[in-house]
């Protein structure tokens, strides 16, 4: 799949399956809001960790991600042959207009350009039916850490956005930190409602606390 360059740094694409990070938090909350059989999306479903849980309610459930290795690898995965995997990009994606009661996006936002995560959350209203649900996990922002983006984004060319290494020092990926207004201000101007917030500790790779914001949104149509 070709994406326009900066879009999304290679390594998400390039990435081998074990490799595909899965540490963001996840918060039951959404599952108040749909009903058994409903449709639920995936957004950067990696491996499968997600797709799992709900396809275990009886949600009929599809996974995308843009990296092949770990659609590959999930579809491997005999607990998962009830689940609709595909190689897809989260910002064109081949669904219909109005096709998901639910949709889940954990950390993906973080991995892609400013550009991008606004024509994700644009896709994600699109595919949404009237009053479906999103809900989205990114990391926060470090408090107190100015210095740390500061030198960050001498190299990566975007305040809060980070690079995160491997123990030999070189470059693993890069991932942006939300201030939440920032991330609130996004769903809002997708024309998605926020319904519940949560700002839970999540755990880095690195085994690290690092905060979390978890919103919960609901699609309003425009003549709401």
């Amino acid at each position: 799949m070709s994406l326009p360059k900066g879009m999304i740094d290679d390594c998400w694409i390039n990435l081998d399956a074990k490799d595909v990070p899965a540490s963001s938090g996840f918060s039951e909350k959404i599952f108040d809001y749909l009903r058994h059989q409903s449709k639920a999306l995936d957004i950067g479903c990696g491996f499968g960790r997600l797709s799992r849980m709900f396809v275990l309610r009886g949600y009929e459930t599809y996974g995308i991600d843009i990296n092949k290795n770990a659609i590959e690898e999930a579809k491997r995965n005999n607990e998962l042959d009830r689940v609709h995997f595909s190689v897809q990009d989260a910002s064109n994606t081949n669904f219909a207009n109005d096709f998901f009661d639910g949709i889940v996006s954990q950390a993906v936002l973080a991995c892609v350009s400013i550009e991008h995560r606004t024509r994700i959350l644009q896709e994600c209203y699109r595919i949404l039916k009237p009053r479906g649900v999103l809900q989205i996990a990114e990391f926060g922002w470090f408090p107190g850490a100015d210095q740390y983006y500061l030198e960050h984004a001498k190299m990566t060319g975007e305040y809060g956005t980070v690079i995160v290494k491997r123990d030999d020092g070189s470059e693993w990926f890069r991932t942006h930190n939300f201030k939440k207004d920032e991330l609130e201000s996004l769903l809002n101007e997708a024309g998605l409602k926020v319904l519940n917030y949560e700002c839970p500790d999540f755990i880095s790779l690195k085994r690290n606390k690092h905060p979390g914001h978890i919103f919960l949104c609901q699609k309003i149509d425009s003549g709401f």
